[in-house]
């Protein structure tokens, strides 16, 4: 148990920030009963993974500072951040309100207290920009999902624009950083994993903060234009990333035949789906756009299906590897 503990992966939040989103977007299209349980289902792996981080930061310090100072494993710390948040946004109404606030809180200090140790040692290493670095935008971005979804007043939605728009300029640069690198260097088959989905979700989740400022406050007409553009673009290039994902995912199995097996890193493709569902609904509510609207309805199943099929291969995978399975593995962050 200890040695399990010891080797708990940094992006261990992966499968709570799937089941949280797409519990979201099974709420949008009517599911409301498969919505419960997969809230459920990500409020139990919440606090059963917060007392395994809590004993394993307790008892394992050097394999924690080992994790925040390696670009590979640094930005799987977020998925705490954005799980506390997900959740956050799900419970903000109701009697489960306080509960929410407290969980937006710990997953805003935590980013906080992140930012600066995960951008040096992504600094030290920008030759191995991937995926995963697309955490340092769903991270910070979930914050600002969850505050303007509790509505605390005009200085949240003020701080949660400037915010927003900080999250956007960093979905840029990591764009240019992991481009450069598969243009130099490219990337192997077998390294082309579903991680590189959270490409998308940055994007997504991007097009939710900005979508929840937009319906936060009332805005001059002058801010609401420009936020309402960058929306419209972000999400566009968002849904242009999903048939690029599906491309480059064929040119891995099929062409070059890499098996097509259950690894951790589906999780990387689920929330990213979830979160594009959840995403283009909330920005047709607040752009009158309504063709997005249909397409977060299309999405939304997308994302059930998906998460239907990673779930059941995780069951199908649980008698040879355990709990394994649903956390992901050290080697590489498994979240998005």
């Amino acid at each position: 148990m200890r040695e399990g503990i010891g080797r708990l992966p940094s992006a261990c939040f992966a499968s709570v920030m799937a089941a949280g989103i797409v519990s979201r977007a099974a709420a949008s299209v009517g599911a409301h009963t498969v919505a419960r349980l997969l809230l459920s289902l990500g409020v139990l792996l919440y606090v059963m993974l917060v007392g395994a981080t809590a004993w394993r930061i307790a008892a394992h310090r050097g394999r924690v500072a080992q994790d925040a100072a390696d670009p590979a494993r640094a930005f799987g710390f977020f998925t705490f951040v954005a799980a506390s948040d997900v959740l956050a946004t799900n419970l903000a109404t109701g009697d489960w309100r306080p509960f929410a606030i407290v969980l937006l809180t710990g997953g805003a200090l935590c980013c906080a207290a992140l930012l600066r140790t995960v951008v040096t040692a992504a600094r030290s290493r920008p030759a191995r920009a991937d995926g995963s670095w697309f955490l340092l935008v769903v991270g910070p971005q979930s914050v600002v999902v969850a505050a303007t979804e509790l509505r605390a007043g005009p200085a949240t939605a003020v701080a949660g624009l400037c915010c927003w728009a900080v999250g956007v300029l960093a979905y840029v640069t990591i764009t240019s950083l992991v481009w450069t690198r598969l243009r130099r260097h490219g990337v192997p088959p077998a390294e082309l994993t579903p991680v590189y989905w959270i490409a998308m979700g940055a994007g997504a989740i991007s097009v939710l903060a900005g979508a929840g400022v937009l319906l936060s406050a009332s805005w001059y007409e002058p801010v609401r234009t420009v936020v309402t553009a960058v929306l419209m673009l972000v999400a566009g290039w968002a849904t242009v990333l999903i048939p690029v994902l599906l491309g480059a995912g064929a040119w891995r199995h099929i062409r070059h035949r890499v098996p097509l097996r259950y690894e951790p890193s589906w999780w990387s493709a689920v929330f990213p789906i979830g979160m594009y569902a959840v995403a283009t609904q909330q920005a047709a509510r607040a752009t009158g756009a309504g063709l997005w609207e249909k397409a977060g309805q299309a999405a939304a199943w997308a994302a059930l299906t998906a998460w239907a099929l990673v779930g059941t291969a995780i069951l199908a995978q649980w008698p040879r590897s355990g709990p394994t399975s649903l956390r992901g593995r050290s080697r590489r962050p498994p979240a998005g």
